[in-house]
């Protein structure tokens, strides 16, 4: 996907600051150059279903072929490769939310480009109240925000909880990973829809976006698709 220096200005309007990645000047309001912009490890064609890297679009790794997950369509904007993992950490770990609005947009722009049909609401991954405490936001409800406005599509953020405080993700293997997520969403309310995407910012083995795909099926939303700023693999 190649955002130009025109493109950029238009989404985004004018104005001088500093690029989050280079340092540079940048002449729009997303906080990244139109030289850095054109480096981003962008997923050009991903798997339907998980969102993994694919030569040909709209079709399925062999990993999904013999293990559908529950859901209909999935897109993943970037490749979570240095700088983007260094990005997502900072607007994570640091509180640099220009960066979730950044890559809101971003992600919005690929969707519009796919072209498929649109969800009735957007639902972002559900943090646990503990952790939600401890770092004052949700990531993914940032994210989902200018997602939100851009696509005109309405934001829930009251319908579906995390119930269980779950370790990180990320110092765990493929197989604990998954049992970690067991159990650990709810669907509090009849959400009156039969279309949701999923928001959620990283997405490495999929077991919290097929768990959360997993309930709200059960809750009776018929199509689920969900919408990732990154995937990311493990070894």
């Amino acid at each position: 996907m190649q955002l130009t220096a025109n493109l950029a200005s238009k989404l985004f309007g004018e104005m001088t600051q500093s690029c989050v990645l280079c340092g540079n000047s940048c002449s729009n309001n997303i906080c990244l150059c139109n030289a850095c912009l054109q480096e981003l490890p962008i997923i050009e064609h991903g798997c339907k279903t998980c969102g993994l890297p694919m030569q040909i679009e709209n079709t399925q790794c062999g990993q999904c072929i013999s293990n559908t997950p529950p859901i209909s369509h999935c897109i993943s904007l970037m490749s979570y490769v240095p700088p983007i993992d260094h990005l997502i950490q900072n607007m994570k770990y640091h509180n640099q939310l220009a960066i979730a609005d950044l890559l809101g947009q971003l992600l919005a722009d690929k969707i519009i480009k796919a072209d498929l049909p649109l969800p009735e609401q957007i639902i972002p991954i559900p943090l646990h109240i503990s952790r939600l405490q401890r770092r004052g936001f949700n990531q993914s409800v940032e994210i989902a925000r200018p997602l939100s406005k851009k696509l005109n599509i309405p934001l829930n953020l009251t319908d579906c909880s995390r119930v269980r405080a779950t370790s990180p993700q990320f110092n765990l293997s493929i197989q604990e990973r998954a049992g970690n997520m067991q159990n650990a969403f709810e669907v509090l309310r009849s959400l009156n829809v039969k279309h949701v995407a999923i928001i959620d910012d990283v997405m490495t083995t999929g077991s919290t976006v097929w768990e959360f795909a997993r309930v709200l099926k059960k809750a009776g939303i018929e199509t689920i698709d969900v919408w990732t700023c990154a995937r990311a693999t493990i070894n």
